[in-house]
């Protein structure tokens, strides 16, 4: 499949100059290639007769990596800034440096609180900051990043389950110095937080796909308005999937079987 107006590669090959690495896109069975750019499709679904959870794709697609480390983004992660490579070649050499088991590359992964590093560009978070594991960019050790991962678990479950199991190790989680770098500042890797929200669109998107001549039907999915997703106590009780309640009751299990 060749699609030239597939919103993240057309952002992504504009606003990150030059880049010349290996991109693994964690598909369910379709083929996808952008000229310039060397994607591998991981199909993690191809031969597998049920849906799979958003763990289960993530653990097939990390498998498939032959790299030690990884950077890690998501589909809707949608650039509107230059990516600041050099910045960003540096952040990964201290990740090396410092031994870090992650780095978010965000100020909006965890609000903290740190403690400062030898590396003026890098702070720790503590064990008790919220978000310690998030799914915005970072870089990871590929084998950390999969032993947070359980198979029954979304991403919001792996975000919040993961935190807490984090606690419980020693792995050394690291952010940027957030007075450096972030929001209203510089960022290393500018994108939209996120582009799509509870499966609707993030309306900052709109913009950004008109400047860039990106057509997408935005009344196939509509947008995200967080007054009209309000529920009533009763309504959300209501709507609870028992699939739902199975995942949350084999997280809190797995706190205390590992």
């Amino acid at each position: 499949m060749k699609t030239a107006g597939f919103p993240f590669f057309k952002l992504f090959s504009k606003y990150w100059l030059g880049y010349k690495g290996k991109i693994y896109l964690n598909t369910e069975y379709k083929r996808f290639e952008y000229d310039g750019l060397d994607i591998t499709c991981v199909r993690n679904s191809e031969g597998i007769n049920k849906k799979l959870t958003w763990s289960e794709c993530l653990i097939k697609a990390l498998n498939k990596i032959d790299s030690d480390n990884i950077l890690y983004m998501q589909e809707d992660y949608f650039l509107n800034d230059y990516v600041k490579t050099e910045l960003l070649s540096e952040l990964y050499d201290k990740f090396v440096k410092l031994n870090c088991d992650c780095l978010h590359l965000t100020d909006q992964s965890t609000p903290g609180p740190f403690k400062p590093t030898t590396e003026k560009m890098i702070w720790e978070v503590e064990k008790s900051a919220p978000y310690r594991i998030s799914c915005q960019a970072a870089f990871w050790k590929k084998e950390v990043l999969l032993s947070y991962l359980r198979k029954h678990e979304s991403a919001w479950q792996f975000e919040h389950y993961g935190t807490k199991r984090s606690r419980r190790r020693s792995d050394k989680f690291c952010v940027i110095n957030t007075d450096l770098f972030g929001c209203g500042k510089t960022e290393i890797i500018p994108y939209v937080f996120t582009g799509i929200i509870k499966g609707k669109w993030n309306e900052r998107v709109q913009q950004l796909f008109l400047k860039h001549g990106i057509k997408i039907d935005f009344k196939a999915r509509g947008f995200y308005n967080n007054s009209k997703l309000t529920k009533s106590i009763f309504q959300k009780i209501r709507n609870i999937e028992l699939s739902r309640i199975k995942q949350k009751f084999l997280s809190e299990i797995d706190m205390y079987l590992r």
